[in-house]
């Protein structure tokens, strides 16, 4: 879908304006609101948090399900209805989905996903009698504010066309930010932030040349001293090749955590779905993870009540799900969504036992979880100590290979790279004990 910008009204936007940003959906969309709100800085509005309303109001929107198209009519409806003269900027899935119901809803500027990368260069345009010469000269990365860890978005669109899935349309093709400026994004962020989250819509799909992928730009990311841990945020189950996962398994610095999207449990849902692999080629690829890095995390996305997952068909995937080397499951119950090729399947599962499927599939989840985490009492891990979590005299941090692990400690270690020992595992907690600061 080509990009597009809707101007909808004459306002102008006053210098030192508040600002005020607010997404509906995914991690991905918080991240690019963060960027958004450290560009604002540098024209020198002033980002608000927990207001009802600011002068310019950003929101972030999401499409993924019909439900979640709700929600971002809803949150662009409550703005407005908070400020009937702030200056709304609506962007995101939903802009790009359904352009002509947002321009219905009062707003001023709509970005689309593509035009959502320019928002500096768009928005300074309105500000009234802007001094550009004398813009903050400072990198916008360096002022974006992060919790713990960083999310830097490598990639965004998608080539799969999943069956379920309105990414592509709302997204666009599957696109890659530029190597150089990822690498020294990667430079400058990693001298504050000892663990660096890697994300895009479709990861696998970076690529700047022929032969330089995700693999290779992740070796150049590696070799920045700076550098002390990666972590990929989620692998599509056809990209995790025995050449990736050695890489992994070889380099302290990535951590020993994938996250593999299974979506459906059972063959001929999977290809219903237009997933591209088996059950078997799944498990294989989960083997091969365990055989070469036993202390690996291996979390999975699974979809329940598809239209055409049958009761025989559900118990078949129980066995499945029961079969496969996976220690966490986020569960996620179909949602028909308009303009995808699901929503118009005939088949269709009751409300009711699609809430029983996903029950069972999250109690097993729940299992696996305390599983995967007793097998870890008394084993040693690098961890990062988390913001915010001090209480007490205890802290929080982050194993390597996603065990969130509480330890005493009379120091603020914030953001410290840490070597913890895991103690005991209580009903809902990890303790340990720390080890060492690096």
């Amino acid at each position: 879908m080509c990009g597009y910008m809707e101007k909808l009204s004459q306002k102008k936007i006053e210098q030192n304006s508040t600002i005020l940003f607010d997404s509906v959906g995914c991690k991905l969309n918080k991240y690019e609101l963060e960027v958004m709100r450290a560009q604002s800085e540098t024209l020198g509005m002033v980002p608000l948090v927990k207001q009802k309303t600011g002068d310019v109001v950003v929101l972030n929107t999401c499409s993924v399900t019909n439900s979640a198209s709700a929600d971002s009519r809803r949150m662009i409806r409550k703005y407005r209805k908070h400020n009937e003269n702030a200056y709304i900027v609506v962007t995101g899935c939903y802009s790009q989905t359904d352009l002509d119901e947002v321009k219905e809803l009062g707003v001023d500027l709509i970005l689309n996903n593509m035009e959502k990368a320019k928002f500096f260069d768009i928005i300074k345009k309105d500000i009234n009698d802007l001094d550009e010469l004398n813009l903050q000269k400072q990198s916008i990365m360096s002022s974006v504010k992060f919790q713990s860890r960083p999310f830097l978005k490598i990639q965004d669109g998608c080539d799969a066309y999943c069956s379920y899935c309105i990414i592509p349309r709302a997204r666009g093709r599957s696109r890659s930010v530029d190597k150089k400026e990822v690498l020294s994004q990667i430079e400058e962020l990693s001298k504050t932030y000892p663990e660096l989250v890697i994300t895009g819509v479709n990861l696998g799909q970076y690529e700047q040349e022929k032969d330089y992928g995700l693999l290779a730009l992740l070796k150049d990311m590696v070799a920045i001293d700076t550098v002390k841990k990666l972590r990929i945020s989620s692998l599509e189950p056809n990209d995790l090749t025995p050449e990736f996962l050695n890489f992994m398994v070889e380099n302290d610095k990535i951590c020993k955590h994938i996250h593999l999207p299974l979506q459906g449990g059972e063959d001929q849902l999977l290809k219903d779905m237009r997933r591209n692999y088996t059950i078997e080629q799944y498990s294989e690829k989960l083997k091969m993870a365990r055989k070469l890095c036993p202390q690996i995390c291996l979390g999975a996305d699974i979809m329940v009540g598809f239209p055409t997952e049958s009761e025989s068909c559900f118990d078949k995937v129980k066995e499945n799900l029961l079969n496969l080397e996976i220690d966490y499951f986020h569960v996620f119950t179909f949602s028909a969504r308009d303009k995808t090729v699901a929503n118009n399947m005939q088949e269709k599962v009751e409300p009711q036992i699609k809430k029983e499927r996903n029950r069972w599939v999250t109690s097993l989840s729940s299992k696996r979880k305390k599983d995967f985490l007793e097998r870890h009492i008394g084993k040693t891990f690098d961890a990062v100590v988390e913001r915010g979590g001090k209480t007490k005299g205890f802290m929080k941090a982050l194993t390597d290979n996603y065990i969130p692990v509480i330890f005493e400690t009379t120091e603020d270690l914030a953001l410290k790279f840490v070597k913890i020992r895991i103690d005991e595992v209580g009903t809902d907690k990890v303790f340990g004990t720390l080890l060492k600061v690096y």
